[in-house]
Parts: C-alpha cells; structure tokens; sequence
C-alpha cells in the first residue's frame, strides 16, 4: 500500500488568511509545489464547504494531477461524539460524493482515508465505519461509486494518557474495525501532539509521542499487524516543532518512525520558499526508528506539574486569546474548544493556546519548568534528555522569545521565577531580540499580535 510521506492541513498556525474558496486552489499548489501526497480537508470545527473535496477534485484533474495513486484528499470529519452529529453526517456525505465525481472524472477514487479525531472509544469508530458503509451502499445502488469501495478510518490518538497505552488501543481498533466488516492487516494511526500539550504540557505529550513510536515499531516488528505512523506537528516547540527550519533537523530524530508528517500553514507561508525545502527534505528522510526508555510516571509526572502550575492563569490566558487572529474559517473556540481537567473553564484550542502564551511574553514549552526542577532533583534529567534530545535546543530557541518584564506584568512573578529557576538548570541565557522585545512591551492589539507571528515565523 503506497503511503505520503507528507501531509499538506489546512492549520490555522499562519499569520496568513486563507479564506474557504481559496483553499481548493491552495489544494492544488500543496501537491505541485509543496510536494505533498495527500491534502487534509479538515471539517473538525472549522466551517469547511462540504462541496471542497468535490471542488479539489475537479481543479486536480483540470490540472493533470493523478488523484487516486500518488496523490489523496484525507477529509478530517467533525468526531459526532463531540461535535455536532449533523456535520460529521454531512463531512460523510461530502467524503463519498467526491469519490462519486472522481470516479466518473477520472476513472479513480480520490479519497482513500478519513480522520477521525479525539478517538477515545471502540464505540465510535464502529459507529462511524457503518455511517461511511451506508452511505457508500445508497450510492453504490445508483453506480456511482464501486459497491465494494472500502474507505479506511484514521483514528487521531491525541491525549499523552491514550498514546502512552497506544498498543492495546490500537488491537482494540483493529477489532471495531472488524466489528463493522473489515478485516485489516494494516492501519494508519495518527497521533497528535497540539491537544495533549494543551491538556498535559509539552513534556508530557512529547515523551508520550516518542513512548508510542517505539511501541508501534516493536508491534510492528512482531508482524500481526501493520501500523503506519502519522504525527500531526506544527512549527511552535509546543506544537512539537517538526516544520520548524531551526528544529526540524533534530525533530525528526526525536520521532523518528512516523511514516507521514503534517505540513501546516506556517511552514508554507510564514517562512520563505527555499526554508521550506530544506525543511521537506528533512521531514521526508527520516532516520531509522530508535530504541528509548520512556517511563509512565515521567508522563505523569510531567502532566500533574503542568497542571498545577497553569491552573491559576487559565483565565487570563482565556481572556487574552481576545487579540489573537483566526486564518481560517474556524468555529469559534467558545464553542468548540479545549477543557484541561481539575479547571472548569473552556480553554482556546492548541494554536490560539499557543499563540497567546507567546503574546504573555512566555513561550509555552516553559510552562514544564516545574518539571524541569523534580527531574532534576530525582536525579532524572539526564535520562528525559535522552529520551528528548530536542529538549534543549527547543528551550535554547523559545529562549528568543521571553520577555521577563512583559510576564511579571500580565501574569505575575511566581511564573518567572520557576522558569528561572529551570533556565539556571539547564545552564540556558535567555537573548530575546532587541526589536521583538520592544513590540512585546506595548502590544495590546491585533495587529501586534500578527507583526509578533511574523518575527516567529508562525501564529501559534
């Protein structure tokens, strides 16, 4: 089975506005310039037409892109557990019709996968392949698509919790899979980092990340099954840090054994085009898988400190979320956002998240100093950098962009002299940038917010 190596999404982490219309020619640019085997038409809170796969079709073949054998549209559908069922049926809908068109278009079928984020339980995936099959039924009956056409799922595993366990999990899946009629021998399993930082920091969901990469490498070794790894990561350290061009060298050994990578909004239009292949070519020629020892507690650990020590500030993170820009056609985080437990607040979801801590003036990776002062104390540390070698050159880099007047100010001391505490640690010198730093200290507005993000190189 031919697998992308990249994955062009359609991740609001730019400081570019990409309205809904221009996302199909925006399709089309991600496989010719981009390099990008499949586009991810994404219908998780965000006000996707349901015609954009049809469109996508139409435009590709209108352009001479084989569709269907070296190049894929891979809808991500609204999880109708968690989101509003109506659109998951009509993201469904919307899957099946775009097969429909490309099959008389072009002889083939353009979509071979669909995500379906926030997997957490057995019940929905086998609620949502007998959704797909019926739908394909109605119109197999009609002759518009194969009778026998088998659409796989992709389940996004996005919580450190689910992925630290992610083999069991995985041997359930197979088994809904099977529930609702398919016998498989192989499956894509996409995990996620941006939601289980928002919910457990980035040390957590960075160690949980690299605990599941071993642990698919070892199940798939065994041969019973075959499992290919996607990992869905942005250019921000919190966001995992692969299409960073400053960290994406040592990214990739970090997670080495992904079979696909996300390309995200930033790397394409927030750097420049010669950036962006030398960070493709990285991402597309990853290092062999390597063996590491990631112990639960660390995870644990890790996620419990980062709670406590975020708690009290939630609601002025909330609040200054206000400033920050949506570049997409985003359903609003107040309506479809992130919940951390132990606080009774909707939170914005990862980017928003992202982008705001920056505006704080304190990138969130720091929000792990209090972990990063236990591990040293347990005599620990050393073996966490092992396991995360990018640990330090993502710190050394969100370095750049600590503003300590600019915290004290809008969030208080306590916060600062923890991250202190861990910068003396880890023997890092924070150098903000003389110009950066001076728009950080007035900024109160949008258009900050947005002139910030270009300095960066991303939103969030």
């Amino acid at each position: 089975m031919y697998i992308p190596r990249l994955m062009c999404t359609q991740h609001p982490d730019s400081t570019v506005k990409i309205t809904a219309p221009e996302e199909v020619d925006e399709a089309v640019v991600s496989y010719l310039a981009y390099g990008c085997g499949e586009i991810m038409v994404d219908y998780e809170g965000k006000a996707t037409p349901y015609s954009q796969p049809r469109d996508i079709v139409a435009k590709a073949v209108e352009m001479g892109i084989p569709l269907g054998e070296r190049f894929f549209i891979t809808p991500r559908i609204p999880n109708p557990r968690l989101e509003d069922f109506e659109r998951s049926m009509l993201a469904l809908e919307a899957v099946v019709l775009a097969n429909s068109y490309s099959r008389r278009a072009a002889d083939t079928e353009a979509v071979r996968w669909v995500i379906l984020p926030m997997v957490e339980d057995y019940d929905t995936m086998v609620m949502v392949y007998k959704a797909l099959d019926m739908k394909i039924r109605d119109l197999a009956e009609l002759g518009a698509v194969k009778d026998r056409a088998k659409i796989q799922l992709i389940p996004l595993v996005e919580d450190a919790s689910r992925q630290i366990h992610i083999v069991g999990f995985i041997k359930a899946l197979f088994r809904a899979a099977l529930h609702s009629g398919r016998v498989l021998e192989e499956m894509r399993v996409f995990l996620g980092i941006s939601d289980s930082a928002v919910r457990h920091g980035h040390v957590a969901s960075s160690l949980a990340l690299v605990k599941a990469l071993n642990e698919i490498n070892d199940l798939n070794r065994e041969g019973e099954f075959k499992i290919y790894p996607i990992i869905g990561m942005g250019s921000p350290p919190f966001r995992g840090g692969l299409n960073s061009p400053h960290l994406a060298p040592i990214e990739v050994v970090q997670y080495a054994g992904y079979e696909t990578a996300t390309i995200q909004s930033a790397v394409r239009y927030d750097i420049s085009y010669s950036e962006y292949l030398k960070v493709r070519n990285t991402v597309e020629n990853p290092p062999a898988p390597r063996r590491v020892e990631v112990e639960n507690e660390w995870v644990e650990k890790a996620s419990a400190l980062y709670r406590d020590f975020i708690r009290p500030y939630l609601e002025k993170i909330a609040e200054l979320s206000n400033v920050i820009p949506l570049t997409r056609d985003r359903v609003s985080w107040r309506v479809y956002g992130r919940t951390i437990d132990g606080a009774d607040l909707r939170l914005p979801r990862a980017i928003t998240y992202t982008a705001t801590w920056y505006f704080s003036g304190l990138p969130p990776t720091f929000l792990d100093a209090r972990f990063v002062a236990w591990a040293y104390k347990q005599g620990l540390l050393d073996e966490i950098i092992r396991a995360l070698p990018a640990f330090i050159p993502e710190w050394k880099f969100d370095s750049m962009f600590y503003c300590r007047k600019r915290v004290e100010k809008i969030l208080g001391g306590d916060l600062v002299r923890d991250v202190e505490q861990a910068f003396d640690i880890l023997g890092i010198k924070p150098e903000i940038d003389s110009t950066y730093a001076s728009l950080l200290q007035s900024a109160d507005a949008q258009p900050h917010a947005i002139a910030l993000a270009r300095m960066r190189g991303f939103l969030g």
